[in-house]
C-alpha cells in the first residue's frame, strides 16, 4: 500500500482490521471480537452533527469531515476527504446499513468499522452493553471515559472533553493501533 492509499485509509482504520464479515452491521473492534452494531433506530432520538476527525495510524495522520443525521427512522452519514470529495456515504434505514464508497478508496475501508466507532463513541451504555457482551467484550464507563475490554485487556479507550454529541472525543483503538480525535458541532434541524 503506498503512502497516498494509506492516508486515505487512515480514518477508517482499514489497514488494521481483518476482512469484514457479513452482515454489514458487524465490525471487528479487536482481533476475534466481532461487534454487532446496535441499529440507530434504537436510539429513539434526532441528532444532526458536523464533525472534523483527525485520524492517526502508524505515525501518519489525516483529517476528514463527516456529517451525521440520525432520526428515529435511521442514520445517514457522509464522509468527505480534504479535497472535498465524497469518500463514503452510509444509509441505515432498515436491517443492514448500505454504503457507497468512492472507487479510489482502498478495498479494506468498511462502513461497518466507521459505524462501530460512532456507536462506541455515542450510543448509550444501555445499547452497547448487551452488544459488547455478545461479542465477548465489556464496557466500563464514567461520565468522561469509556473502556472496552476483551480477552482480559483494554482494547479501546475513549475520553471525552465534553460528553455527548457536541464537543471533543478521543478514541484510541489499542488493539489495532489507531486513534481518532473527533470534534463535533451539533446542527440545528
Amino acid at each position: 500500500m503506498n503512502r497516498r492509499s494509506l492516508m486515505l485509509a487512515l480514518p477508517f482504520a482499514a489497514c488494521a482490521t481483518p476482512p469484514q464479515p457479513q452482515p454489514a452491521d458487524i465490525a471487528f473492534i479487536a482481533p476475534r471480537t466481532a461487534f454487532r452494531i446496535p441499529p440507530p433506530t434504537l436510539l429513539g432520538q434526532t441528532v444532526a452533527v458536523a464533525q472534523t476527525v483527525q485520524a492517526d495510524y502508524a505515525g501518519l495522520g489525516m483529517v476528514f469531515e463527516a456529517q451525521i443525521a440520525i432520526t428515529p427512522e435511521g442514520l445517514d452519514l457522509a464522509v468527505l476527504d480534504t479535497l472535498g470529495r465524497r469518500a463514503l456515504s452510509i444509509a441505515w434505514h432498515g436491517h443492514d446499513p448500505e454504503a457507497q464508497a468512492a472507487p479510489w478508496l482502498p478495498d479494506g475501508v468498511t462502513a461497518a468499522n466507521m459505524l462501530a466507532d460512532i456507536a462506541l463513541l455515542y450510543w448509550p451504555e444501555a445499547l452497547l452493553t448487551p452488544a459488547l457482551l455478545a461479542a465477548g467484550a465489556r464496557l466500563e464507563a464514567t461520565s468522561n471515559h469509556r473502556s472496552i475490554l476483551a480477552e482480559g485487556r483494554e482494547v479501546i479507550r475513549i475520553e471525552y472533553r465534553q460528553a455527548g454529541w457536541g464537543g471533543q472525543a478521543l478514541l484510541r483503538n489499542l488493539a489495532f493501533g489507531y486513534s481518532l480525535t473527533v470534534n463535533s458541532v451539533l446542527l440545528t434541524p
